[in-house]
């Protein structure tokens, strides 16, 4: 009986320990930016996922983009000091940012002041830095956005060159939110002059690509799903807080492929509801793009 009372003091102290540890991870894991890189190949139709500067990823002929999401100003942790490192910790052609840049009204003014921020240091670099809503943006104007610099794409198709020469499609396109969400219809200036293998679509919501029926683009960037935020076992994350097609496909974070689409879902930067994160690092992704 003393060997059986030992063993169960033994194991709750086990799990006591265990989650102490878990919650001190989940505490700090939101300050650890991850700083990652994932080459998006066209023709071999399939993404490799490596940490920024690997000189095994190839940088061929294409385009380079710094991709970032869910800024959730209001609850981030990473600084402005690690952001701007990892942004700009390789040479590129754009930065590109995927919605959700404050928590509704919280932290609007402190999201606008770090795209600023970055925008500033991108101007030097003469680097273009284009945004898109996400559900939790609709009261931020468009005035506010373009006035960091980086251009607020509604709907709408931009050229963006890169280093290579090669011309790609940029579509911009808006979230309406989650309550009666409105999908948009793709934009269609530029669509003659530029292949479908050079169009990008970013857009914050990746259950986008199910309302599209007749696929005009060959990429997608999307936020909002956060990696699940807080991880726990058998994907009841995705169970218990999201209703989304895609993540009870699996379909929840990283590289992705369907419907002849080539799809990107960043972790994001910031937190939602509460600033915990475990087992899903902030993230900012460096992704090279080629024919």
């Amino acid at each position: 009986m003393d060997y059986f009372l030992l063993a169960a003091a033994l194991l709750g102290g086990f799990f006591l320990l265990s989650g102490l540890a878990l919650l001190i991870r989940a505490f700090y894991e939101p300050y650890m930016l991850e700083n990652t890189a994932a080459d998006m190949n066209a023709a071999d139709s399939f993404v490799r996922s490596a940490p920024a500067g690997n000189s095994k990823i190839p940088t061929g002929p294409g385009l380079e983009a710094v991709f970032f999401t869910d800024l959730h100003a209001a609850l981030c942790r990473v600084s402005d000091k690690k952001l701007m490192r990892a942004v700009f910790s390789a040479p590129c052609d754009v930065i590109l940012f995927g919605g959700d840049l404050s928590n509704h009204e919280k932290g609007k003014e402190e999201g606008l002041r770090r795209l600023s921020l970055l925008f500033a240091h991108a101007r030097e670099l003469h680097i273009p830095c284009y945004a898109v809503r996400g559900n939790h943006d609709r009261t931020i104007s468009r005035k506010e956005y373009d006035d960091t610099g980086f251009i607020l794409l509604e709907n709408e198709n931009v050229p963006v060159k890169g280093r290579s020469g090669l011309v790609y499609l940029l579509i911009g396109l808006i979230d309406s939110g989650k309550k009666n969400r409105l999908w948009p219809e793709l934009p269609s200036n530029f669509f003659n002059e530029i292949p479908v293998e050079r169009r990008i679509a970013l857009v914050h919501n990746p259950e986008y690509i199910l309302s599209q029926k007749n696929v005009r683009y060959r990429y997608q960037l999307s936020g909002h799903f956060h990696g699940g935020q807080i991880y726990m076992p058998f994907g009841l994350e995705y169970r218990l807080f999201r209703r989304e097609q895609l993540a009870r496909e699996g379909i929840r974070k990283g590289v992705f492929t369907k419907n002849g689409i080539c799809g990107y879902i960043s972790r994001g930067v910031g937190c939602v509801v509460i600033p915990l994160r475990l087992f899903s690092k902030p993230q900012v992704t460096h992704l090279t793009f080629r024919i």
